[in-house]
């Protein structure tokens, strides 16, 4: 097991209880998706994972060592093994694509280097090869704000993956992407899930996706797991509860 999600609660300052007691756990190698409507908890989960945001209590094993509430140097080498992809893609619009990337490696890299961008022929081999693995090589010298909405997120993507992260989370990562787009970014985590063996935890919308990529998929609902189980067993009853009476489910091909 990679992760272990004991017991999580996250009450908020203005006294919103957006994680009641989740406990889940993650095999290395799972793609496992999250669904659930907006204010499920589902973007509160990746955070508190990841350590964005501090839980309020409960327990969040990775690897084998709780990293609820380490910090300092021991919090960044952990984030070094978690990768996270968000629904805006975050980028540095002006500088040019394979620059982005290799900004997923600066907690490894010397602070004077970074500043000047000064990088080994190492880094930027890894930036290239990063880049191919999301199907977008021959864009590493364009500027990040001339590529699609698509190609943007890719680059995310490949940034991401500079890290080598053993977990790599993502966050309604097609949520501002066109139906057609959508599914060819799902792809390329698919791919990283199962040609590099990375464990994927993706938030998503659309049920249609989750069953093309999903292994395994957790429904959350005013911050509690109401399903837990395989993406085929979802049927319109299962849907209906999880999204209310009133929602239509729209497919996405």
């Amino acid at each position: 097991m990679i992760l272990e999600v004991q017991n999580l609660h996250k009450i908020y300052k203005n006294g919103i209880h957006a994680l009641k007691g989740v406990s889940f756990g993650v095999n290395e190698g799972e793609f496992l998706v999250i669904i659930g409507l907006s204010g499920s908890g589902k973007s509160t989960l990746l955070r508190c994972i990841n350590r964005l945001i501090e839980p309020t209590s409960g327990k969040v094993i990775f690897l084998g060592k709780d990293i609820t509430h380490i910090k300092g140097e021991e919090l960044r080498k952990v984030k070094t093994q978690i990768g996270m992809v968000f629904q805006q893609f975050n980028l540095i619009r002006r500088r040019s694509v394979i620059t982005n990337v290799i900004t997923g490696r600066l907690g490894s890299l010397g602070t004077f280097d970074s500043l000047l961008e000064k990088f080994s022929e190492e880094v930027y081999n890894d930036a290239n090869k990063a880049l191919e693995t999301v199907g977008i090589g021959e864009k590493a010298k364009e500027r990040a704000d001339s590529l699609s909405g698509g190609q943007q997120q890719r680059v995310a993507i490949a940034r991401s993956l500079m890290q080598n992260p053993k977990l790599l989370l993502a966050d309604e990562p097609v949520a501002s992407l066109d139906p057609a787009t959508s599914n060819s970014v799902m792809q390329y985590f698919e791919k990283i899930n199962k040609e590099l063996g990375t464990t994927v935890i993706c938030n998503l919308h659309f049920l249609s996706l989750v069953r093309r990529y999903a292994s395994r998929v957790i429904a959350l609902k005013a911050g509690e797991i109401i399903y837990e189980g395989i993406p085929d067993e979802i049927d319109k009853n299962w849907f209906k509860t999880i999204y209310g009476e009133e929602a239509e489910e729209v497919e996405i091909r």
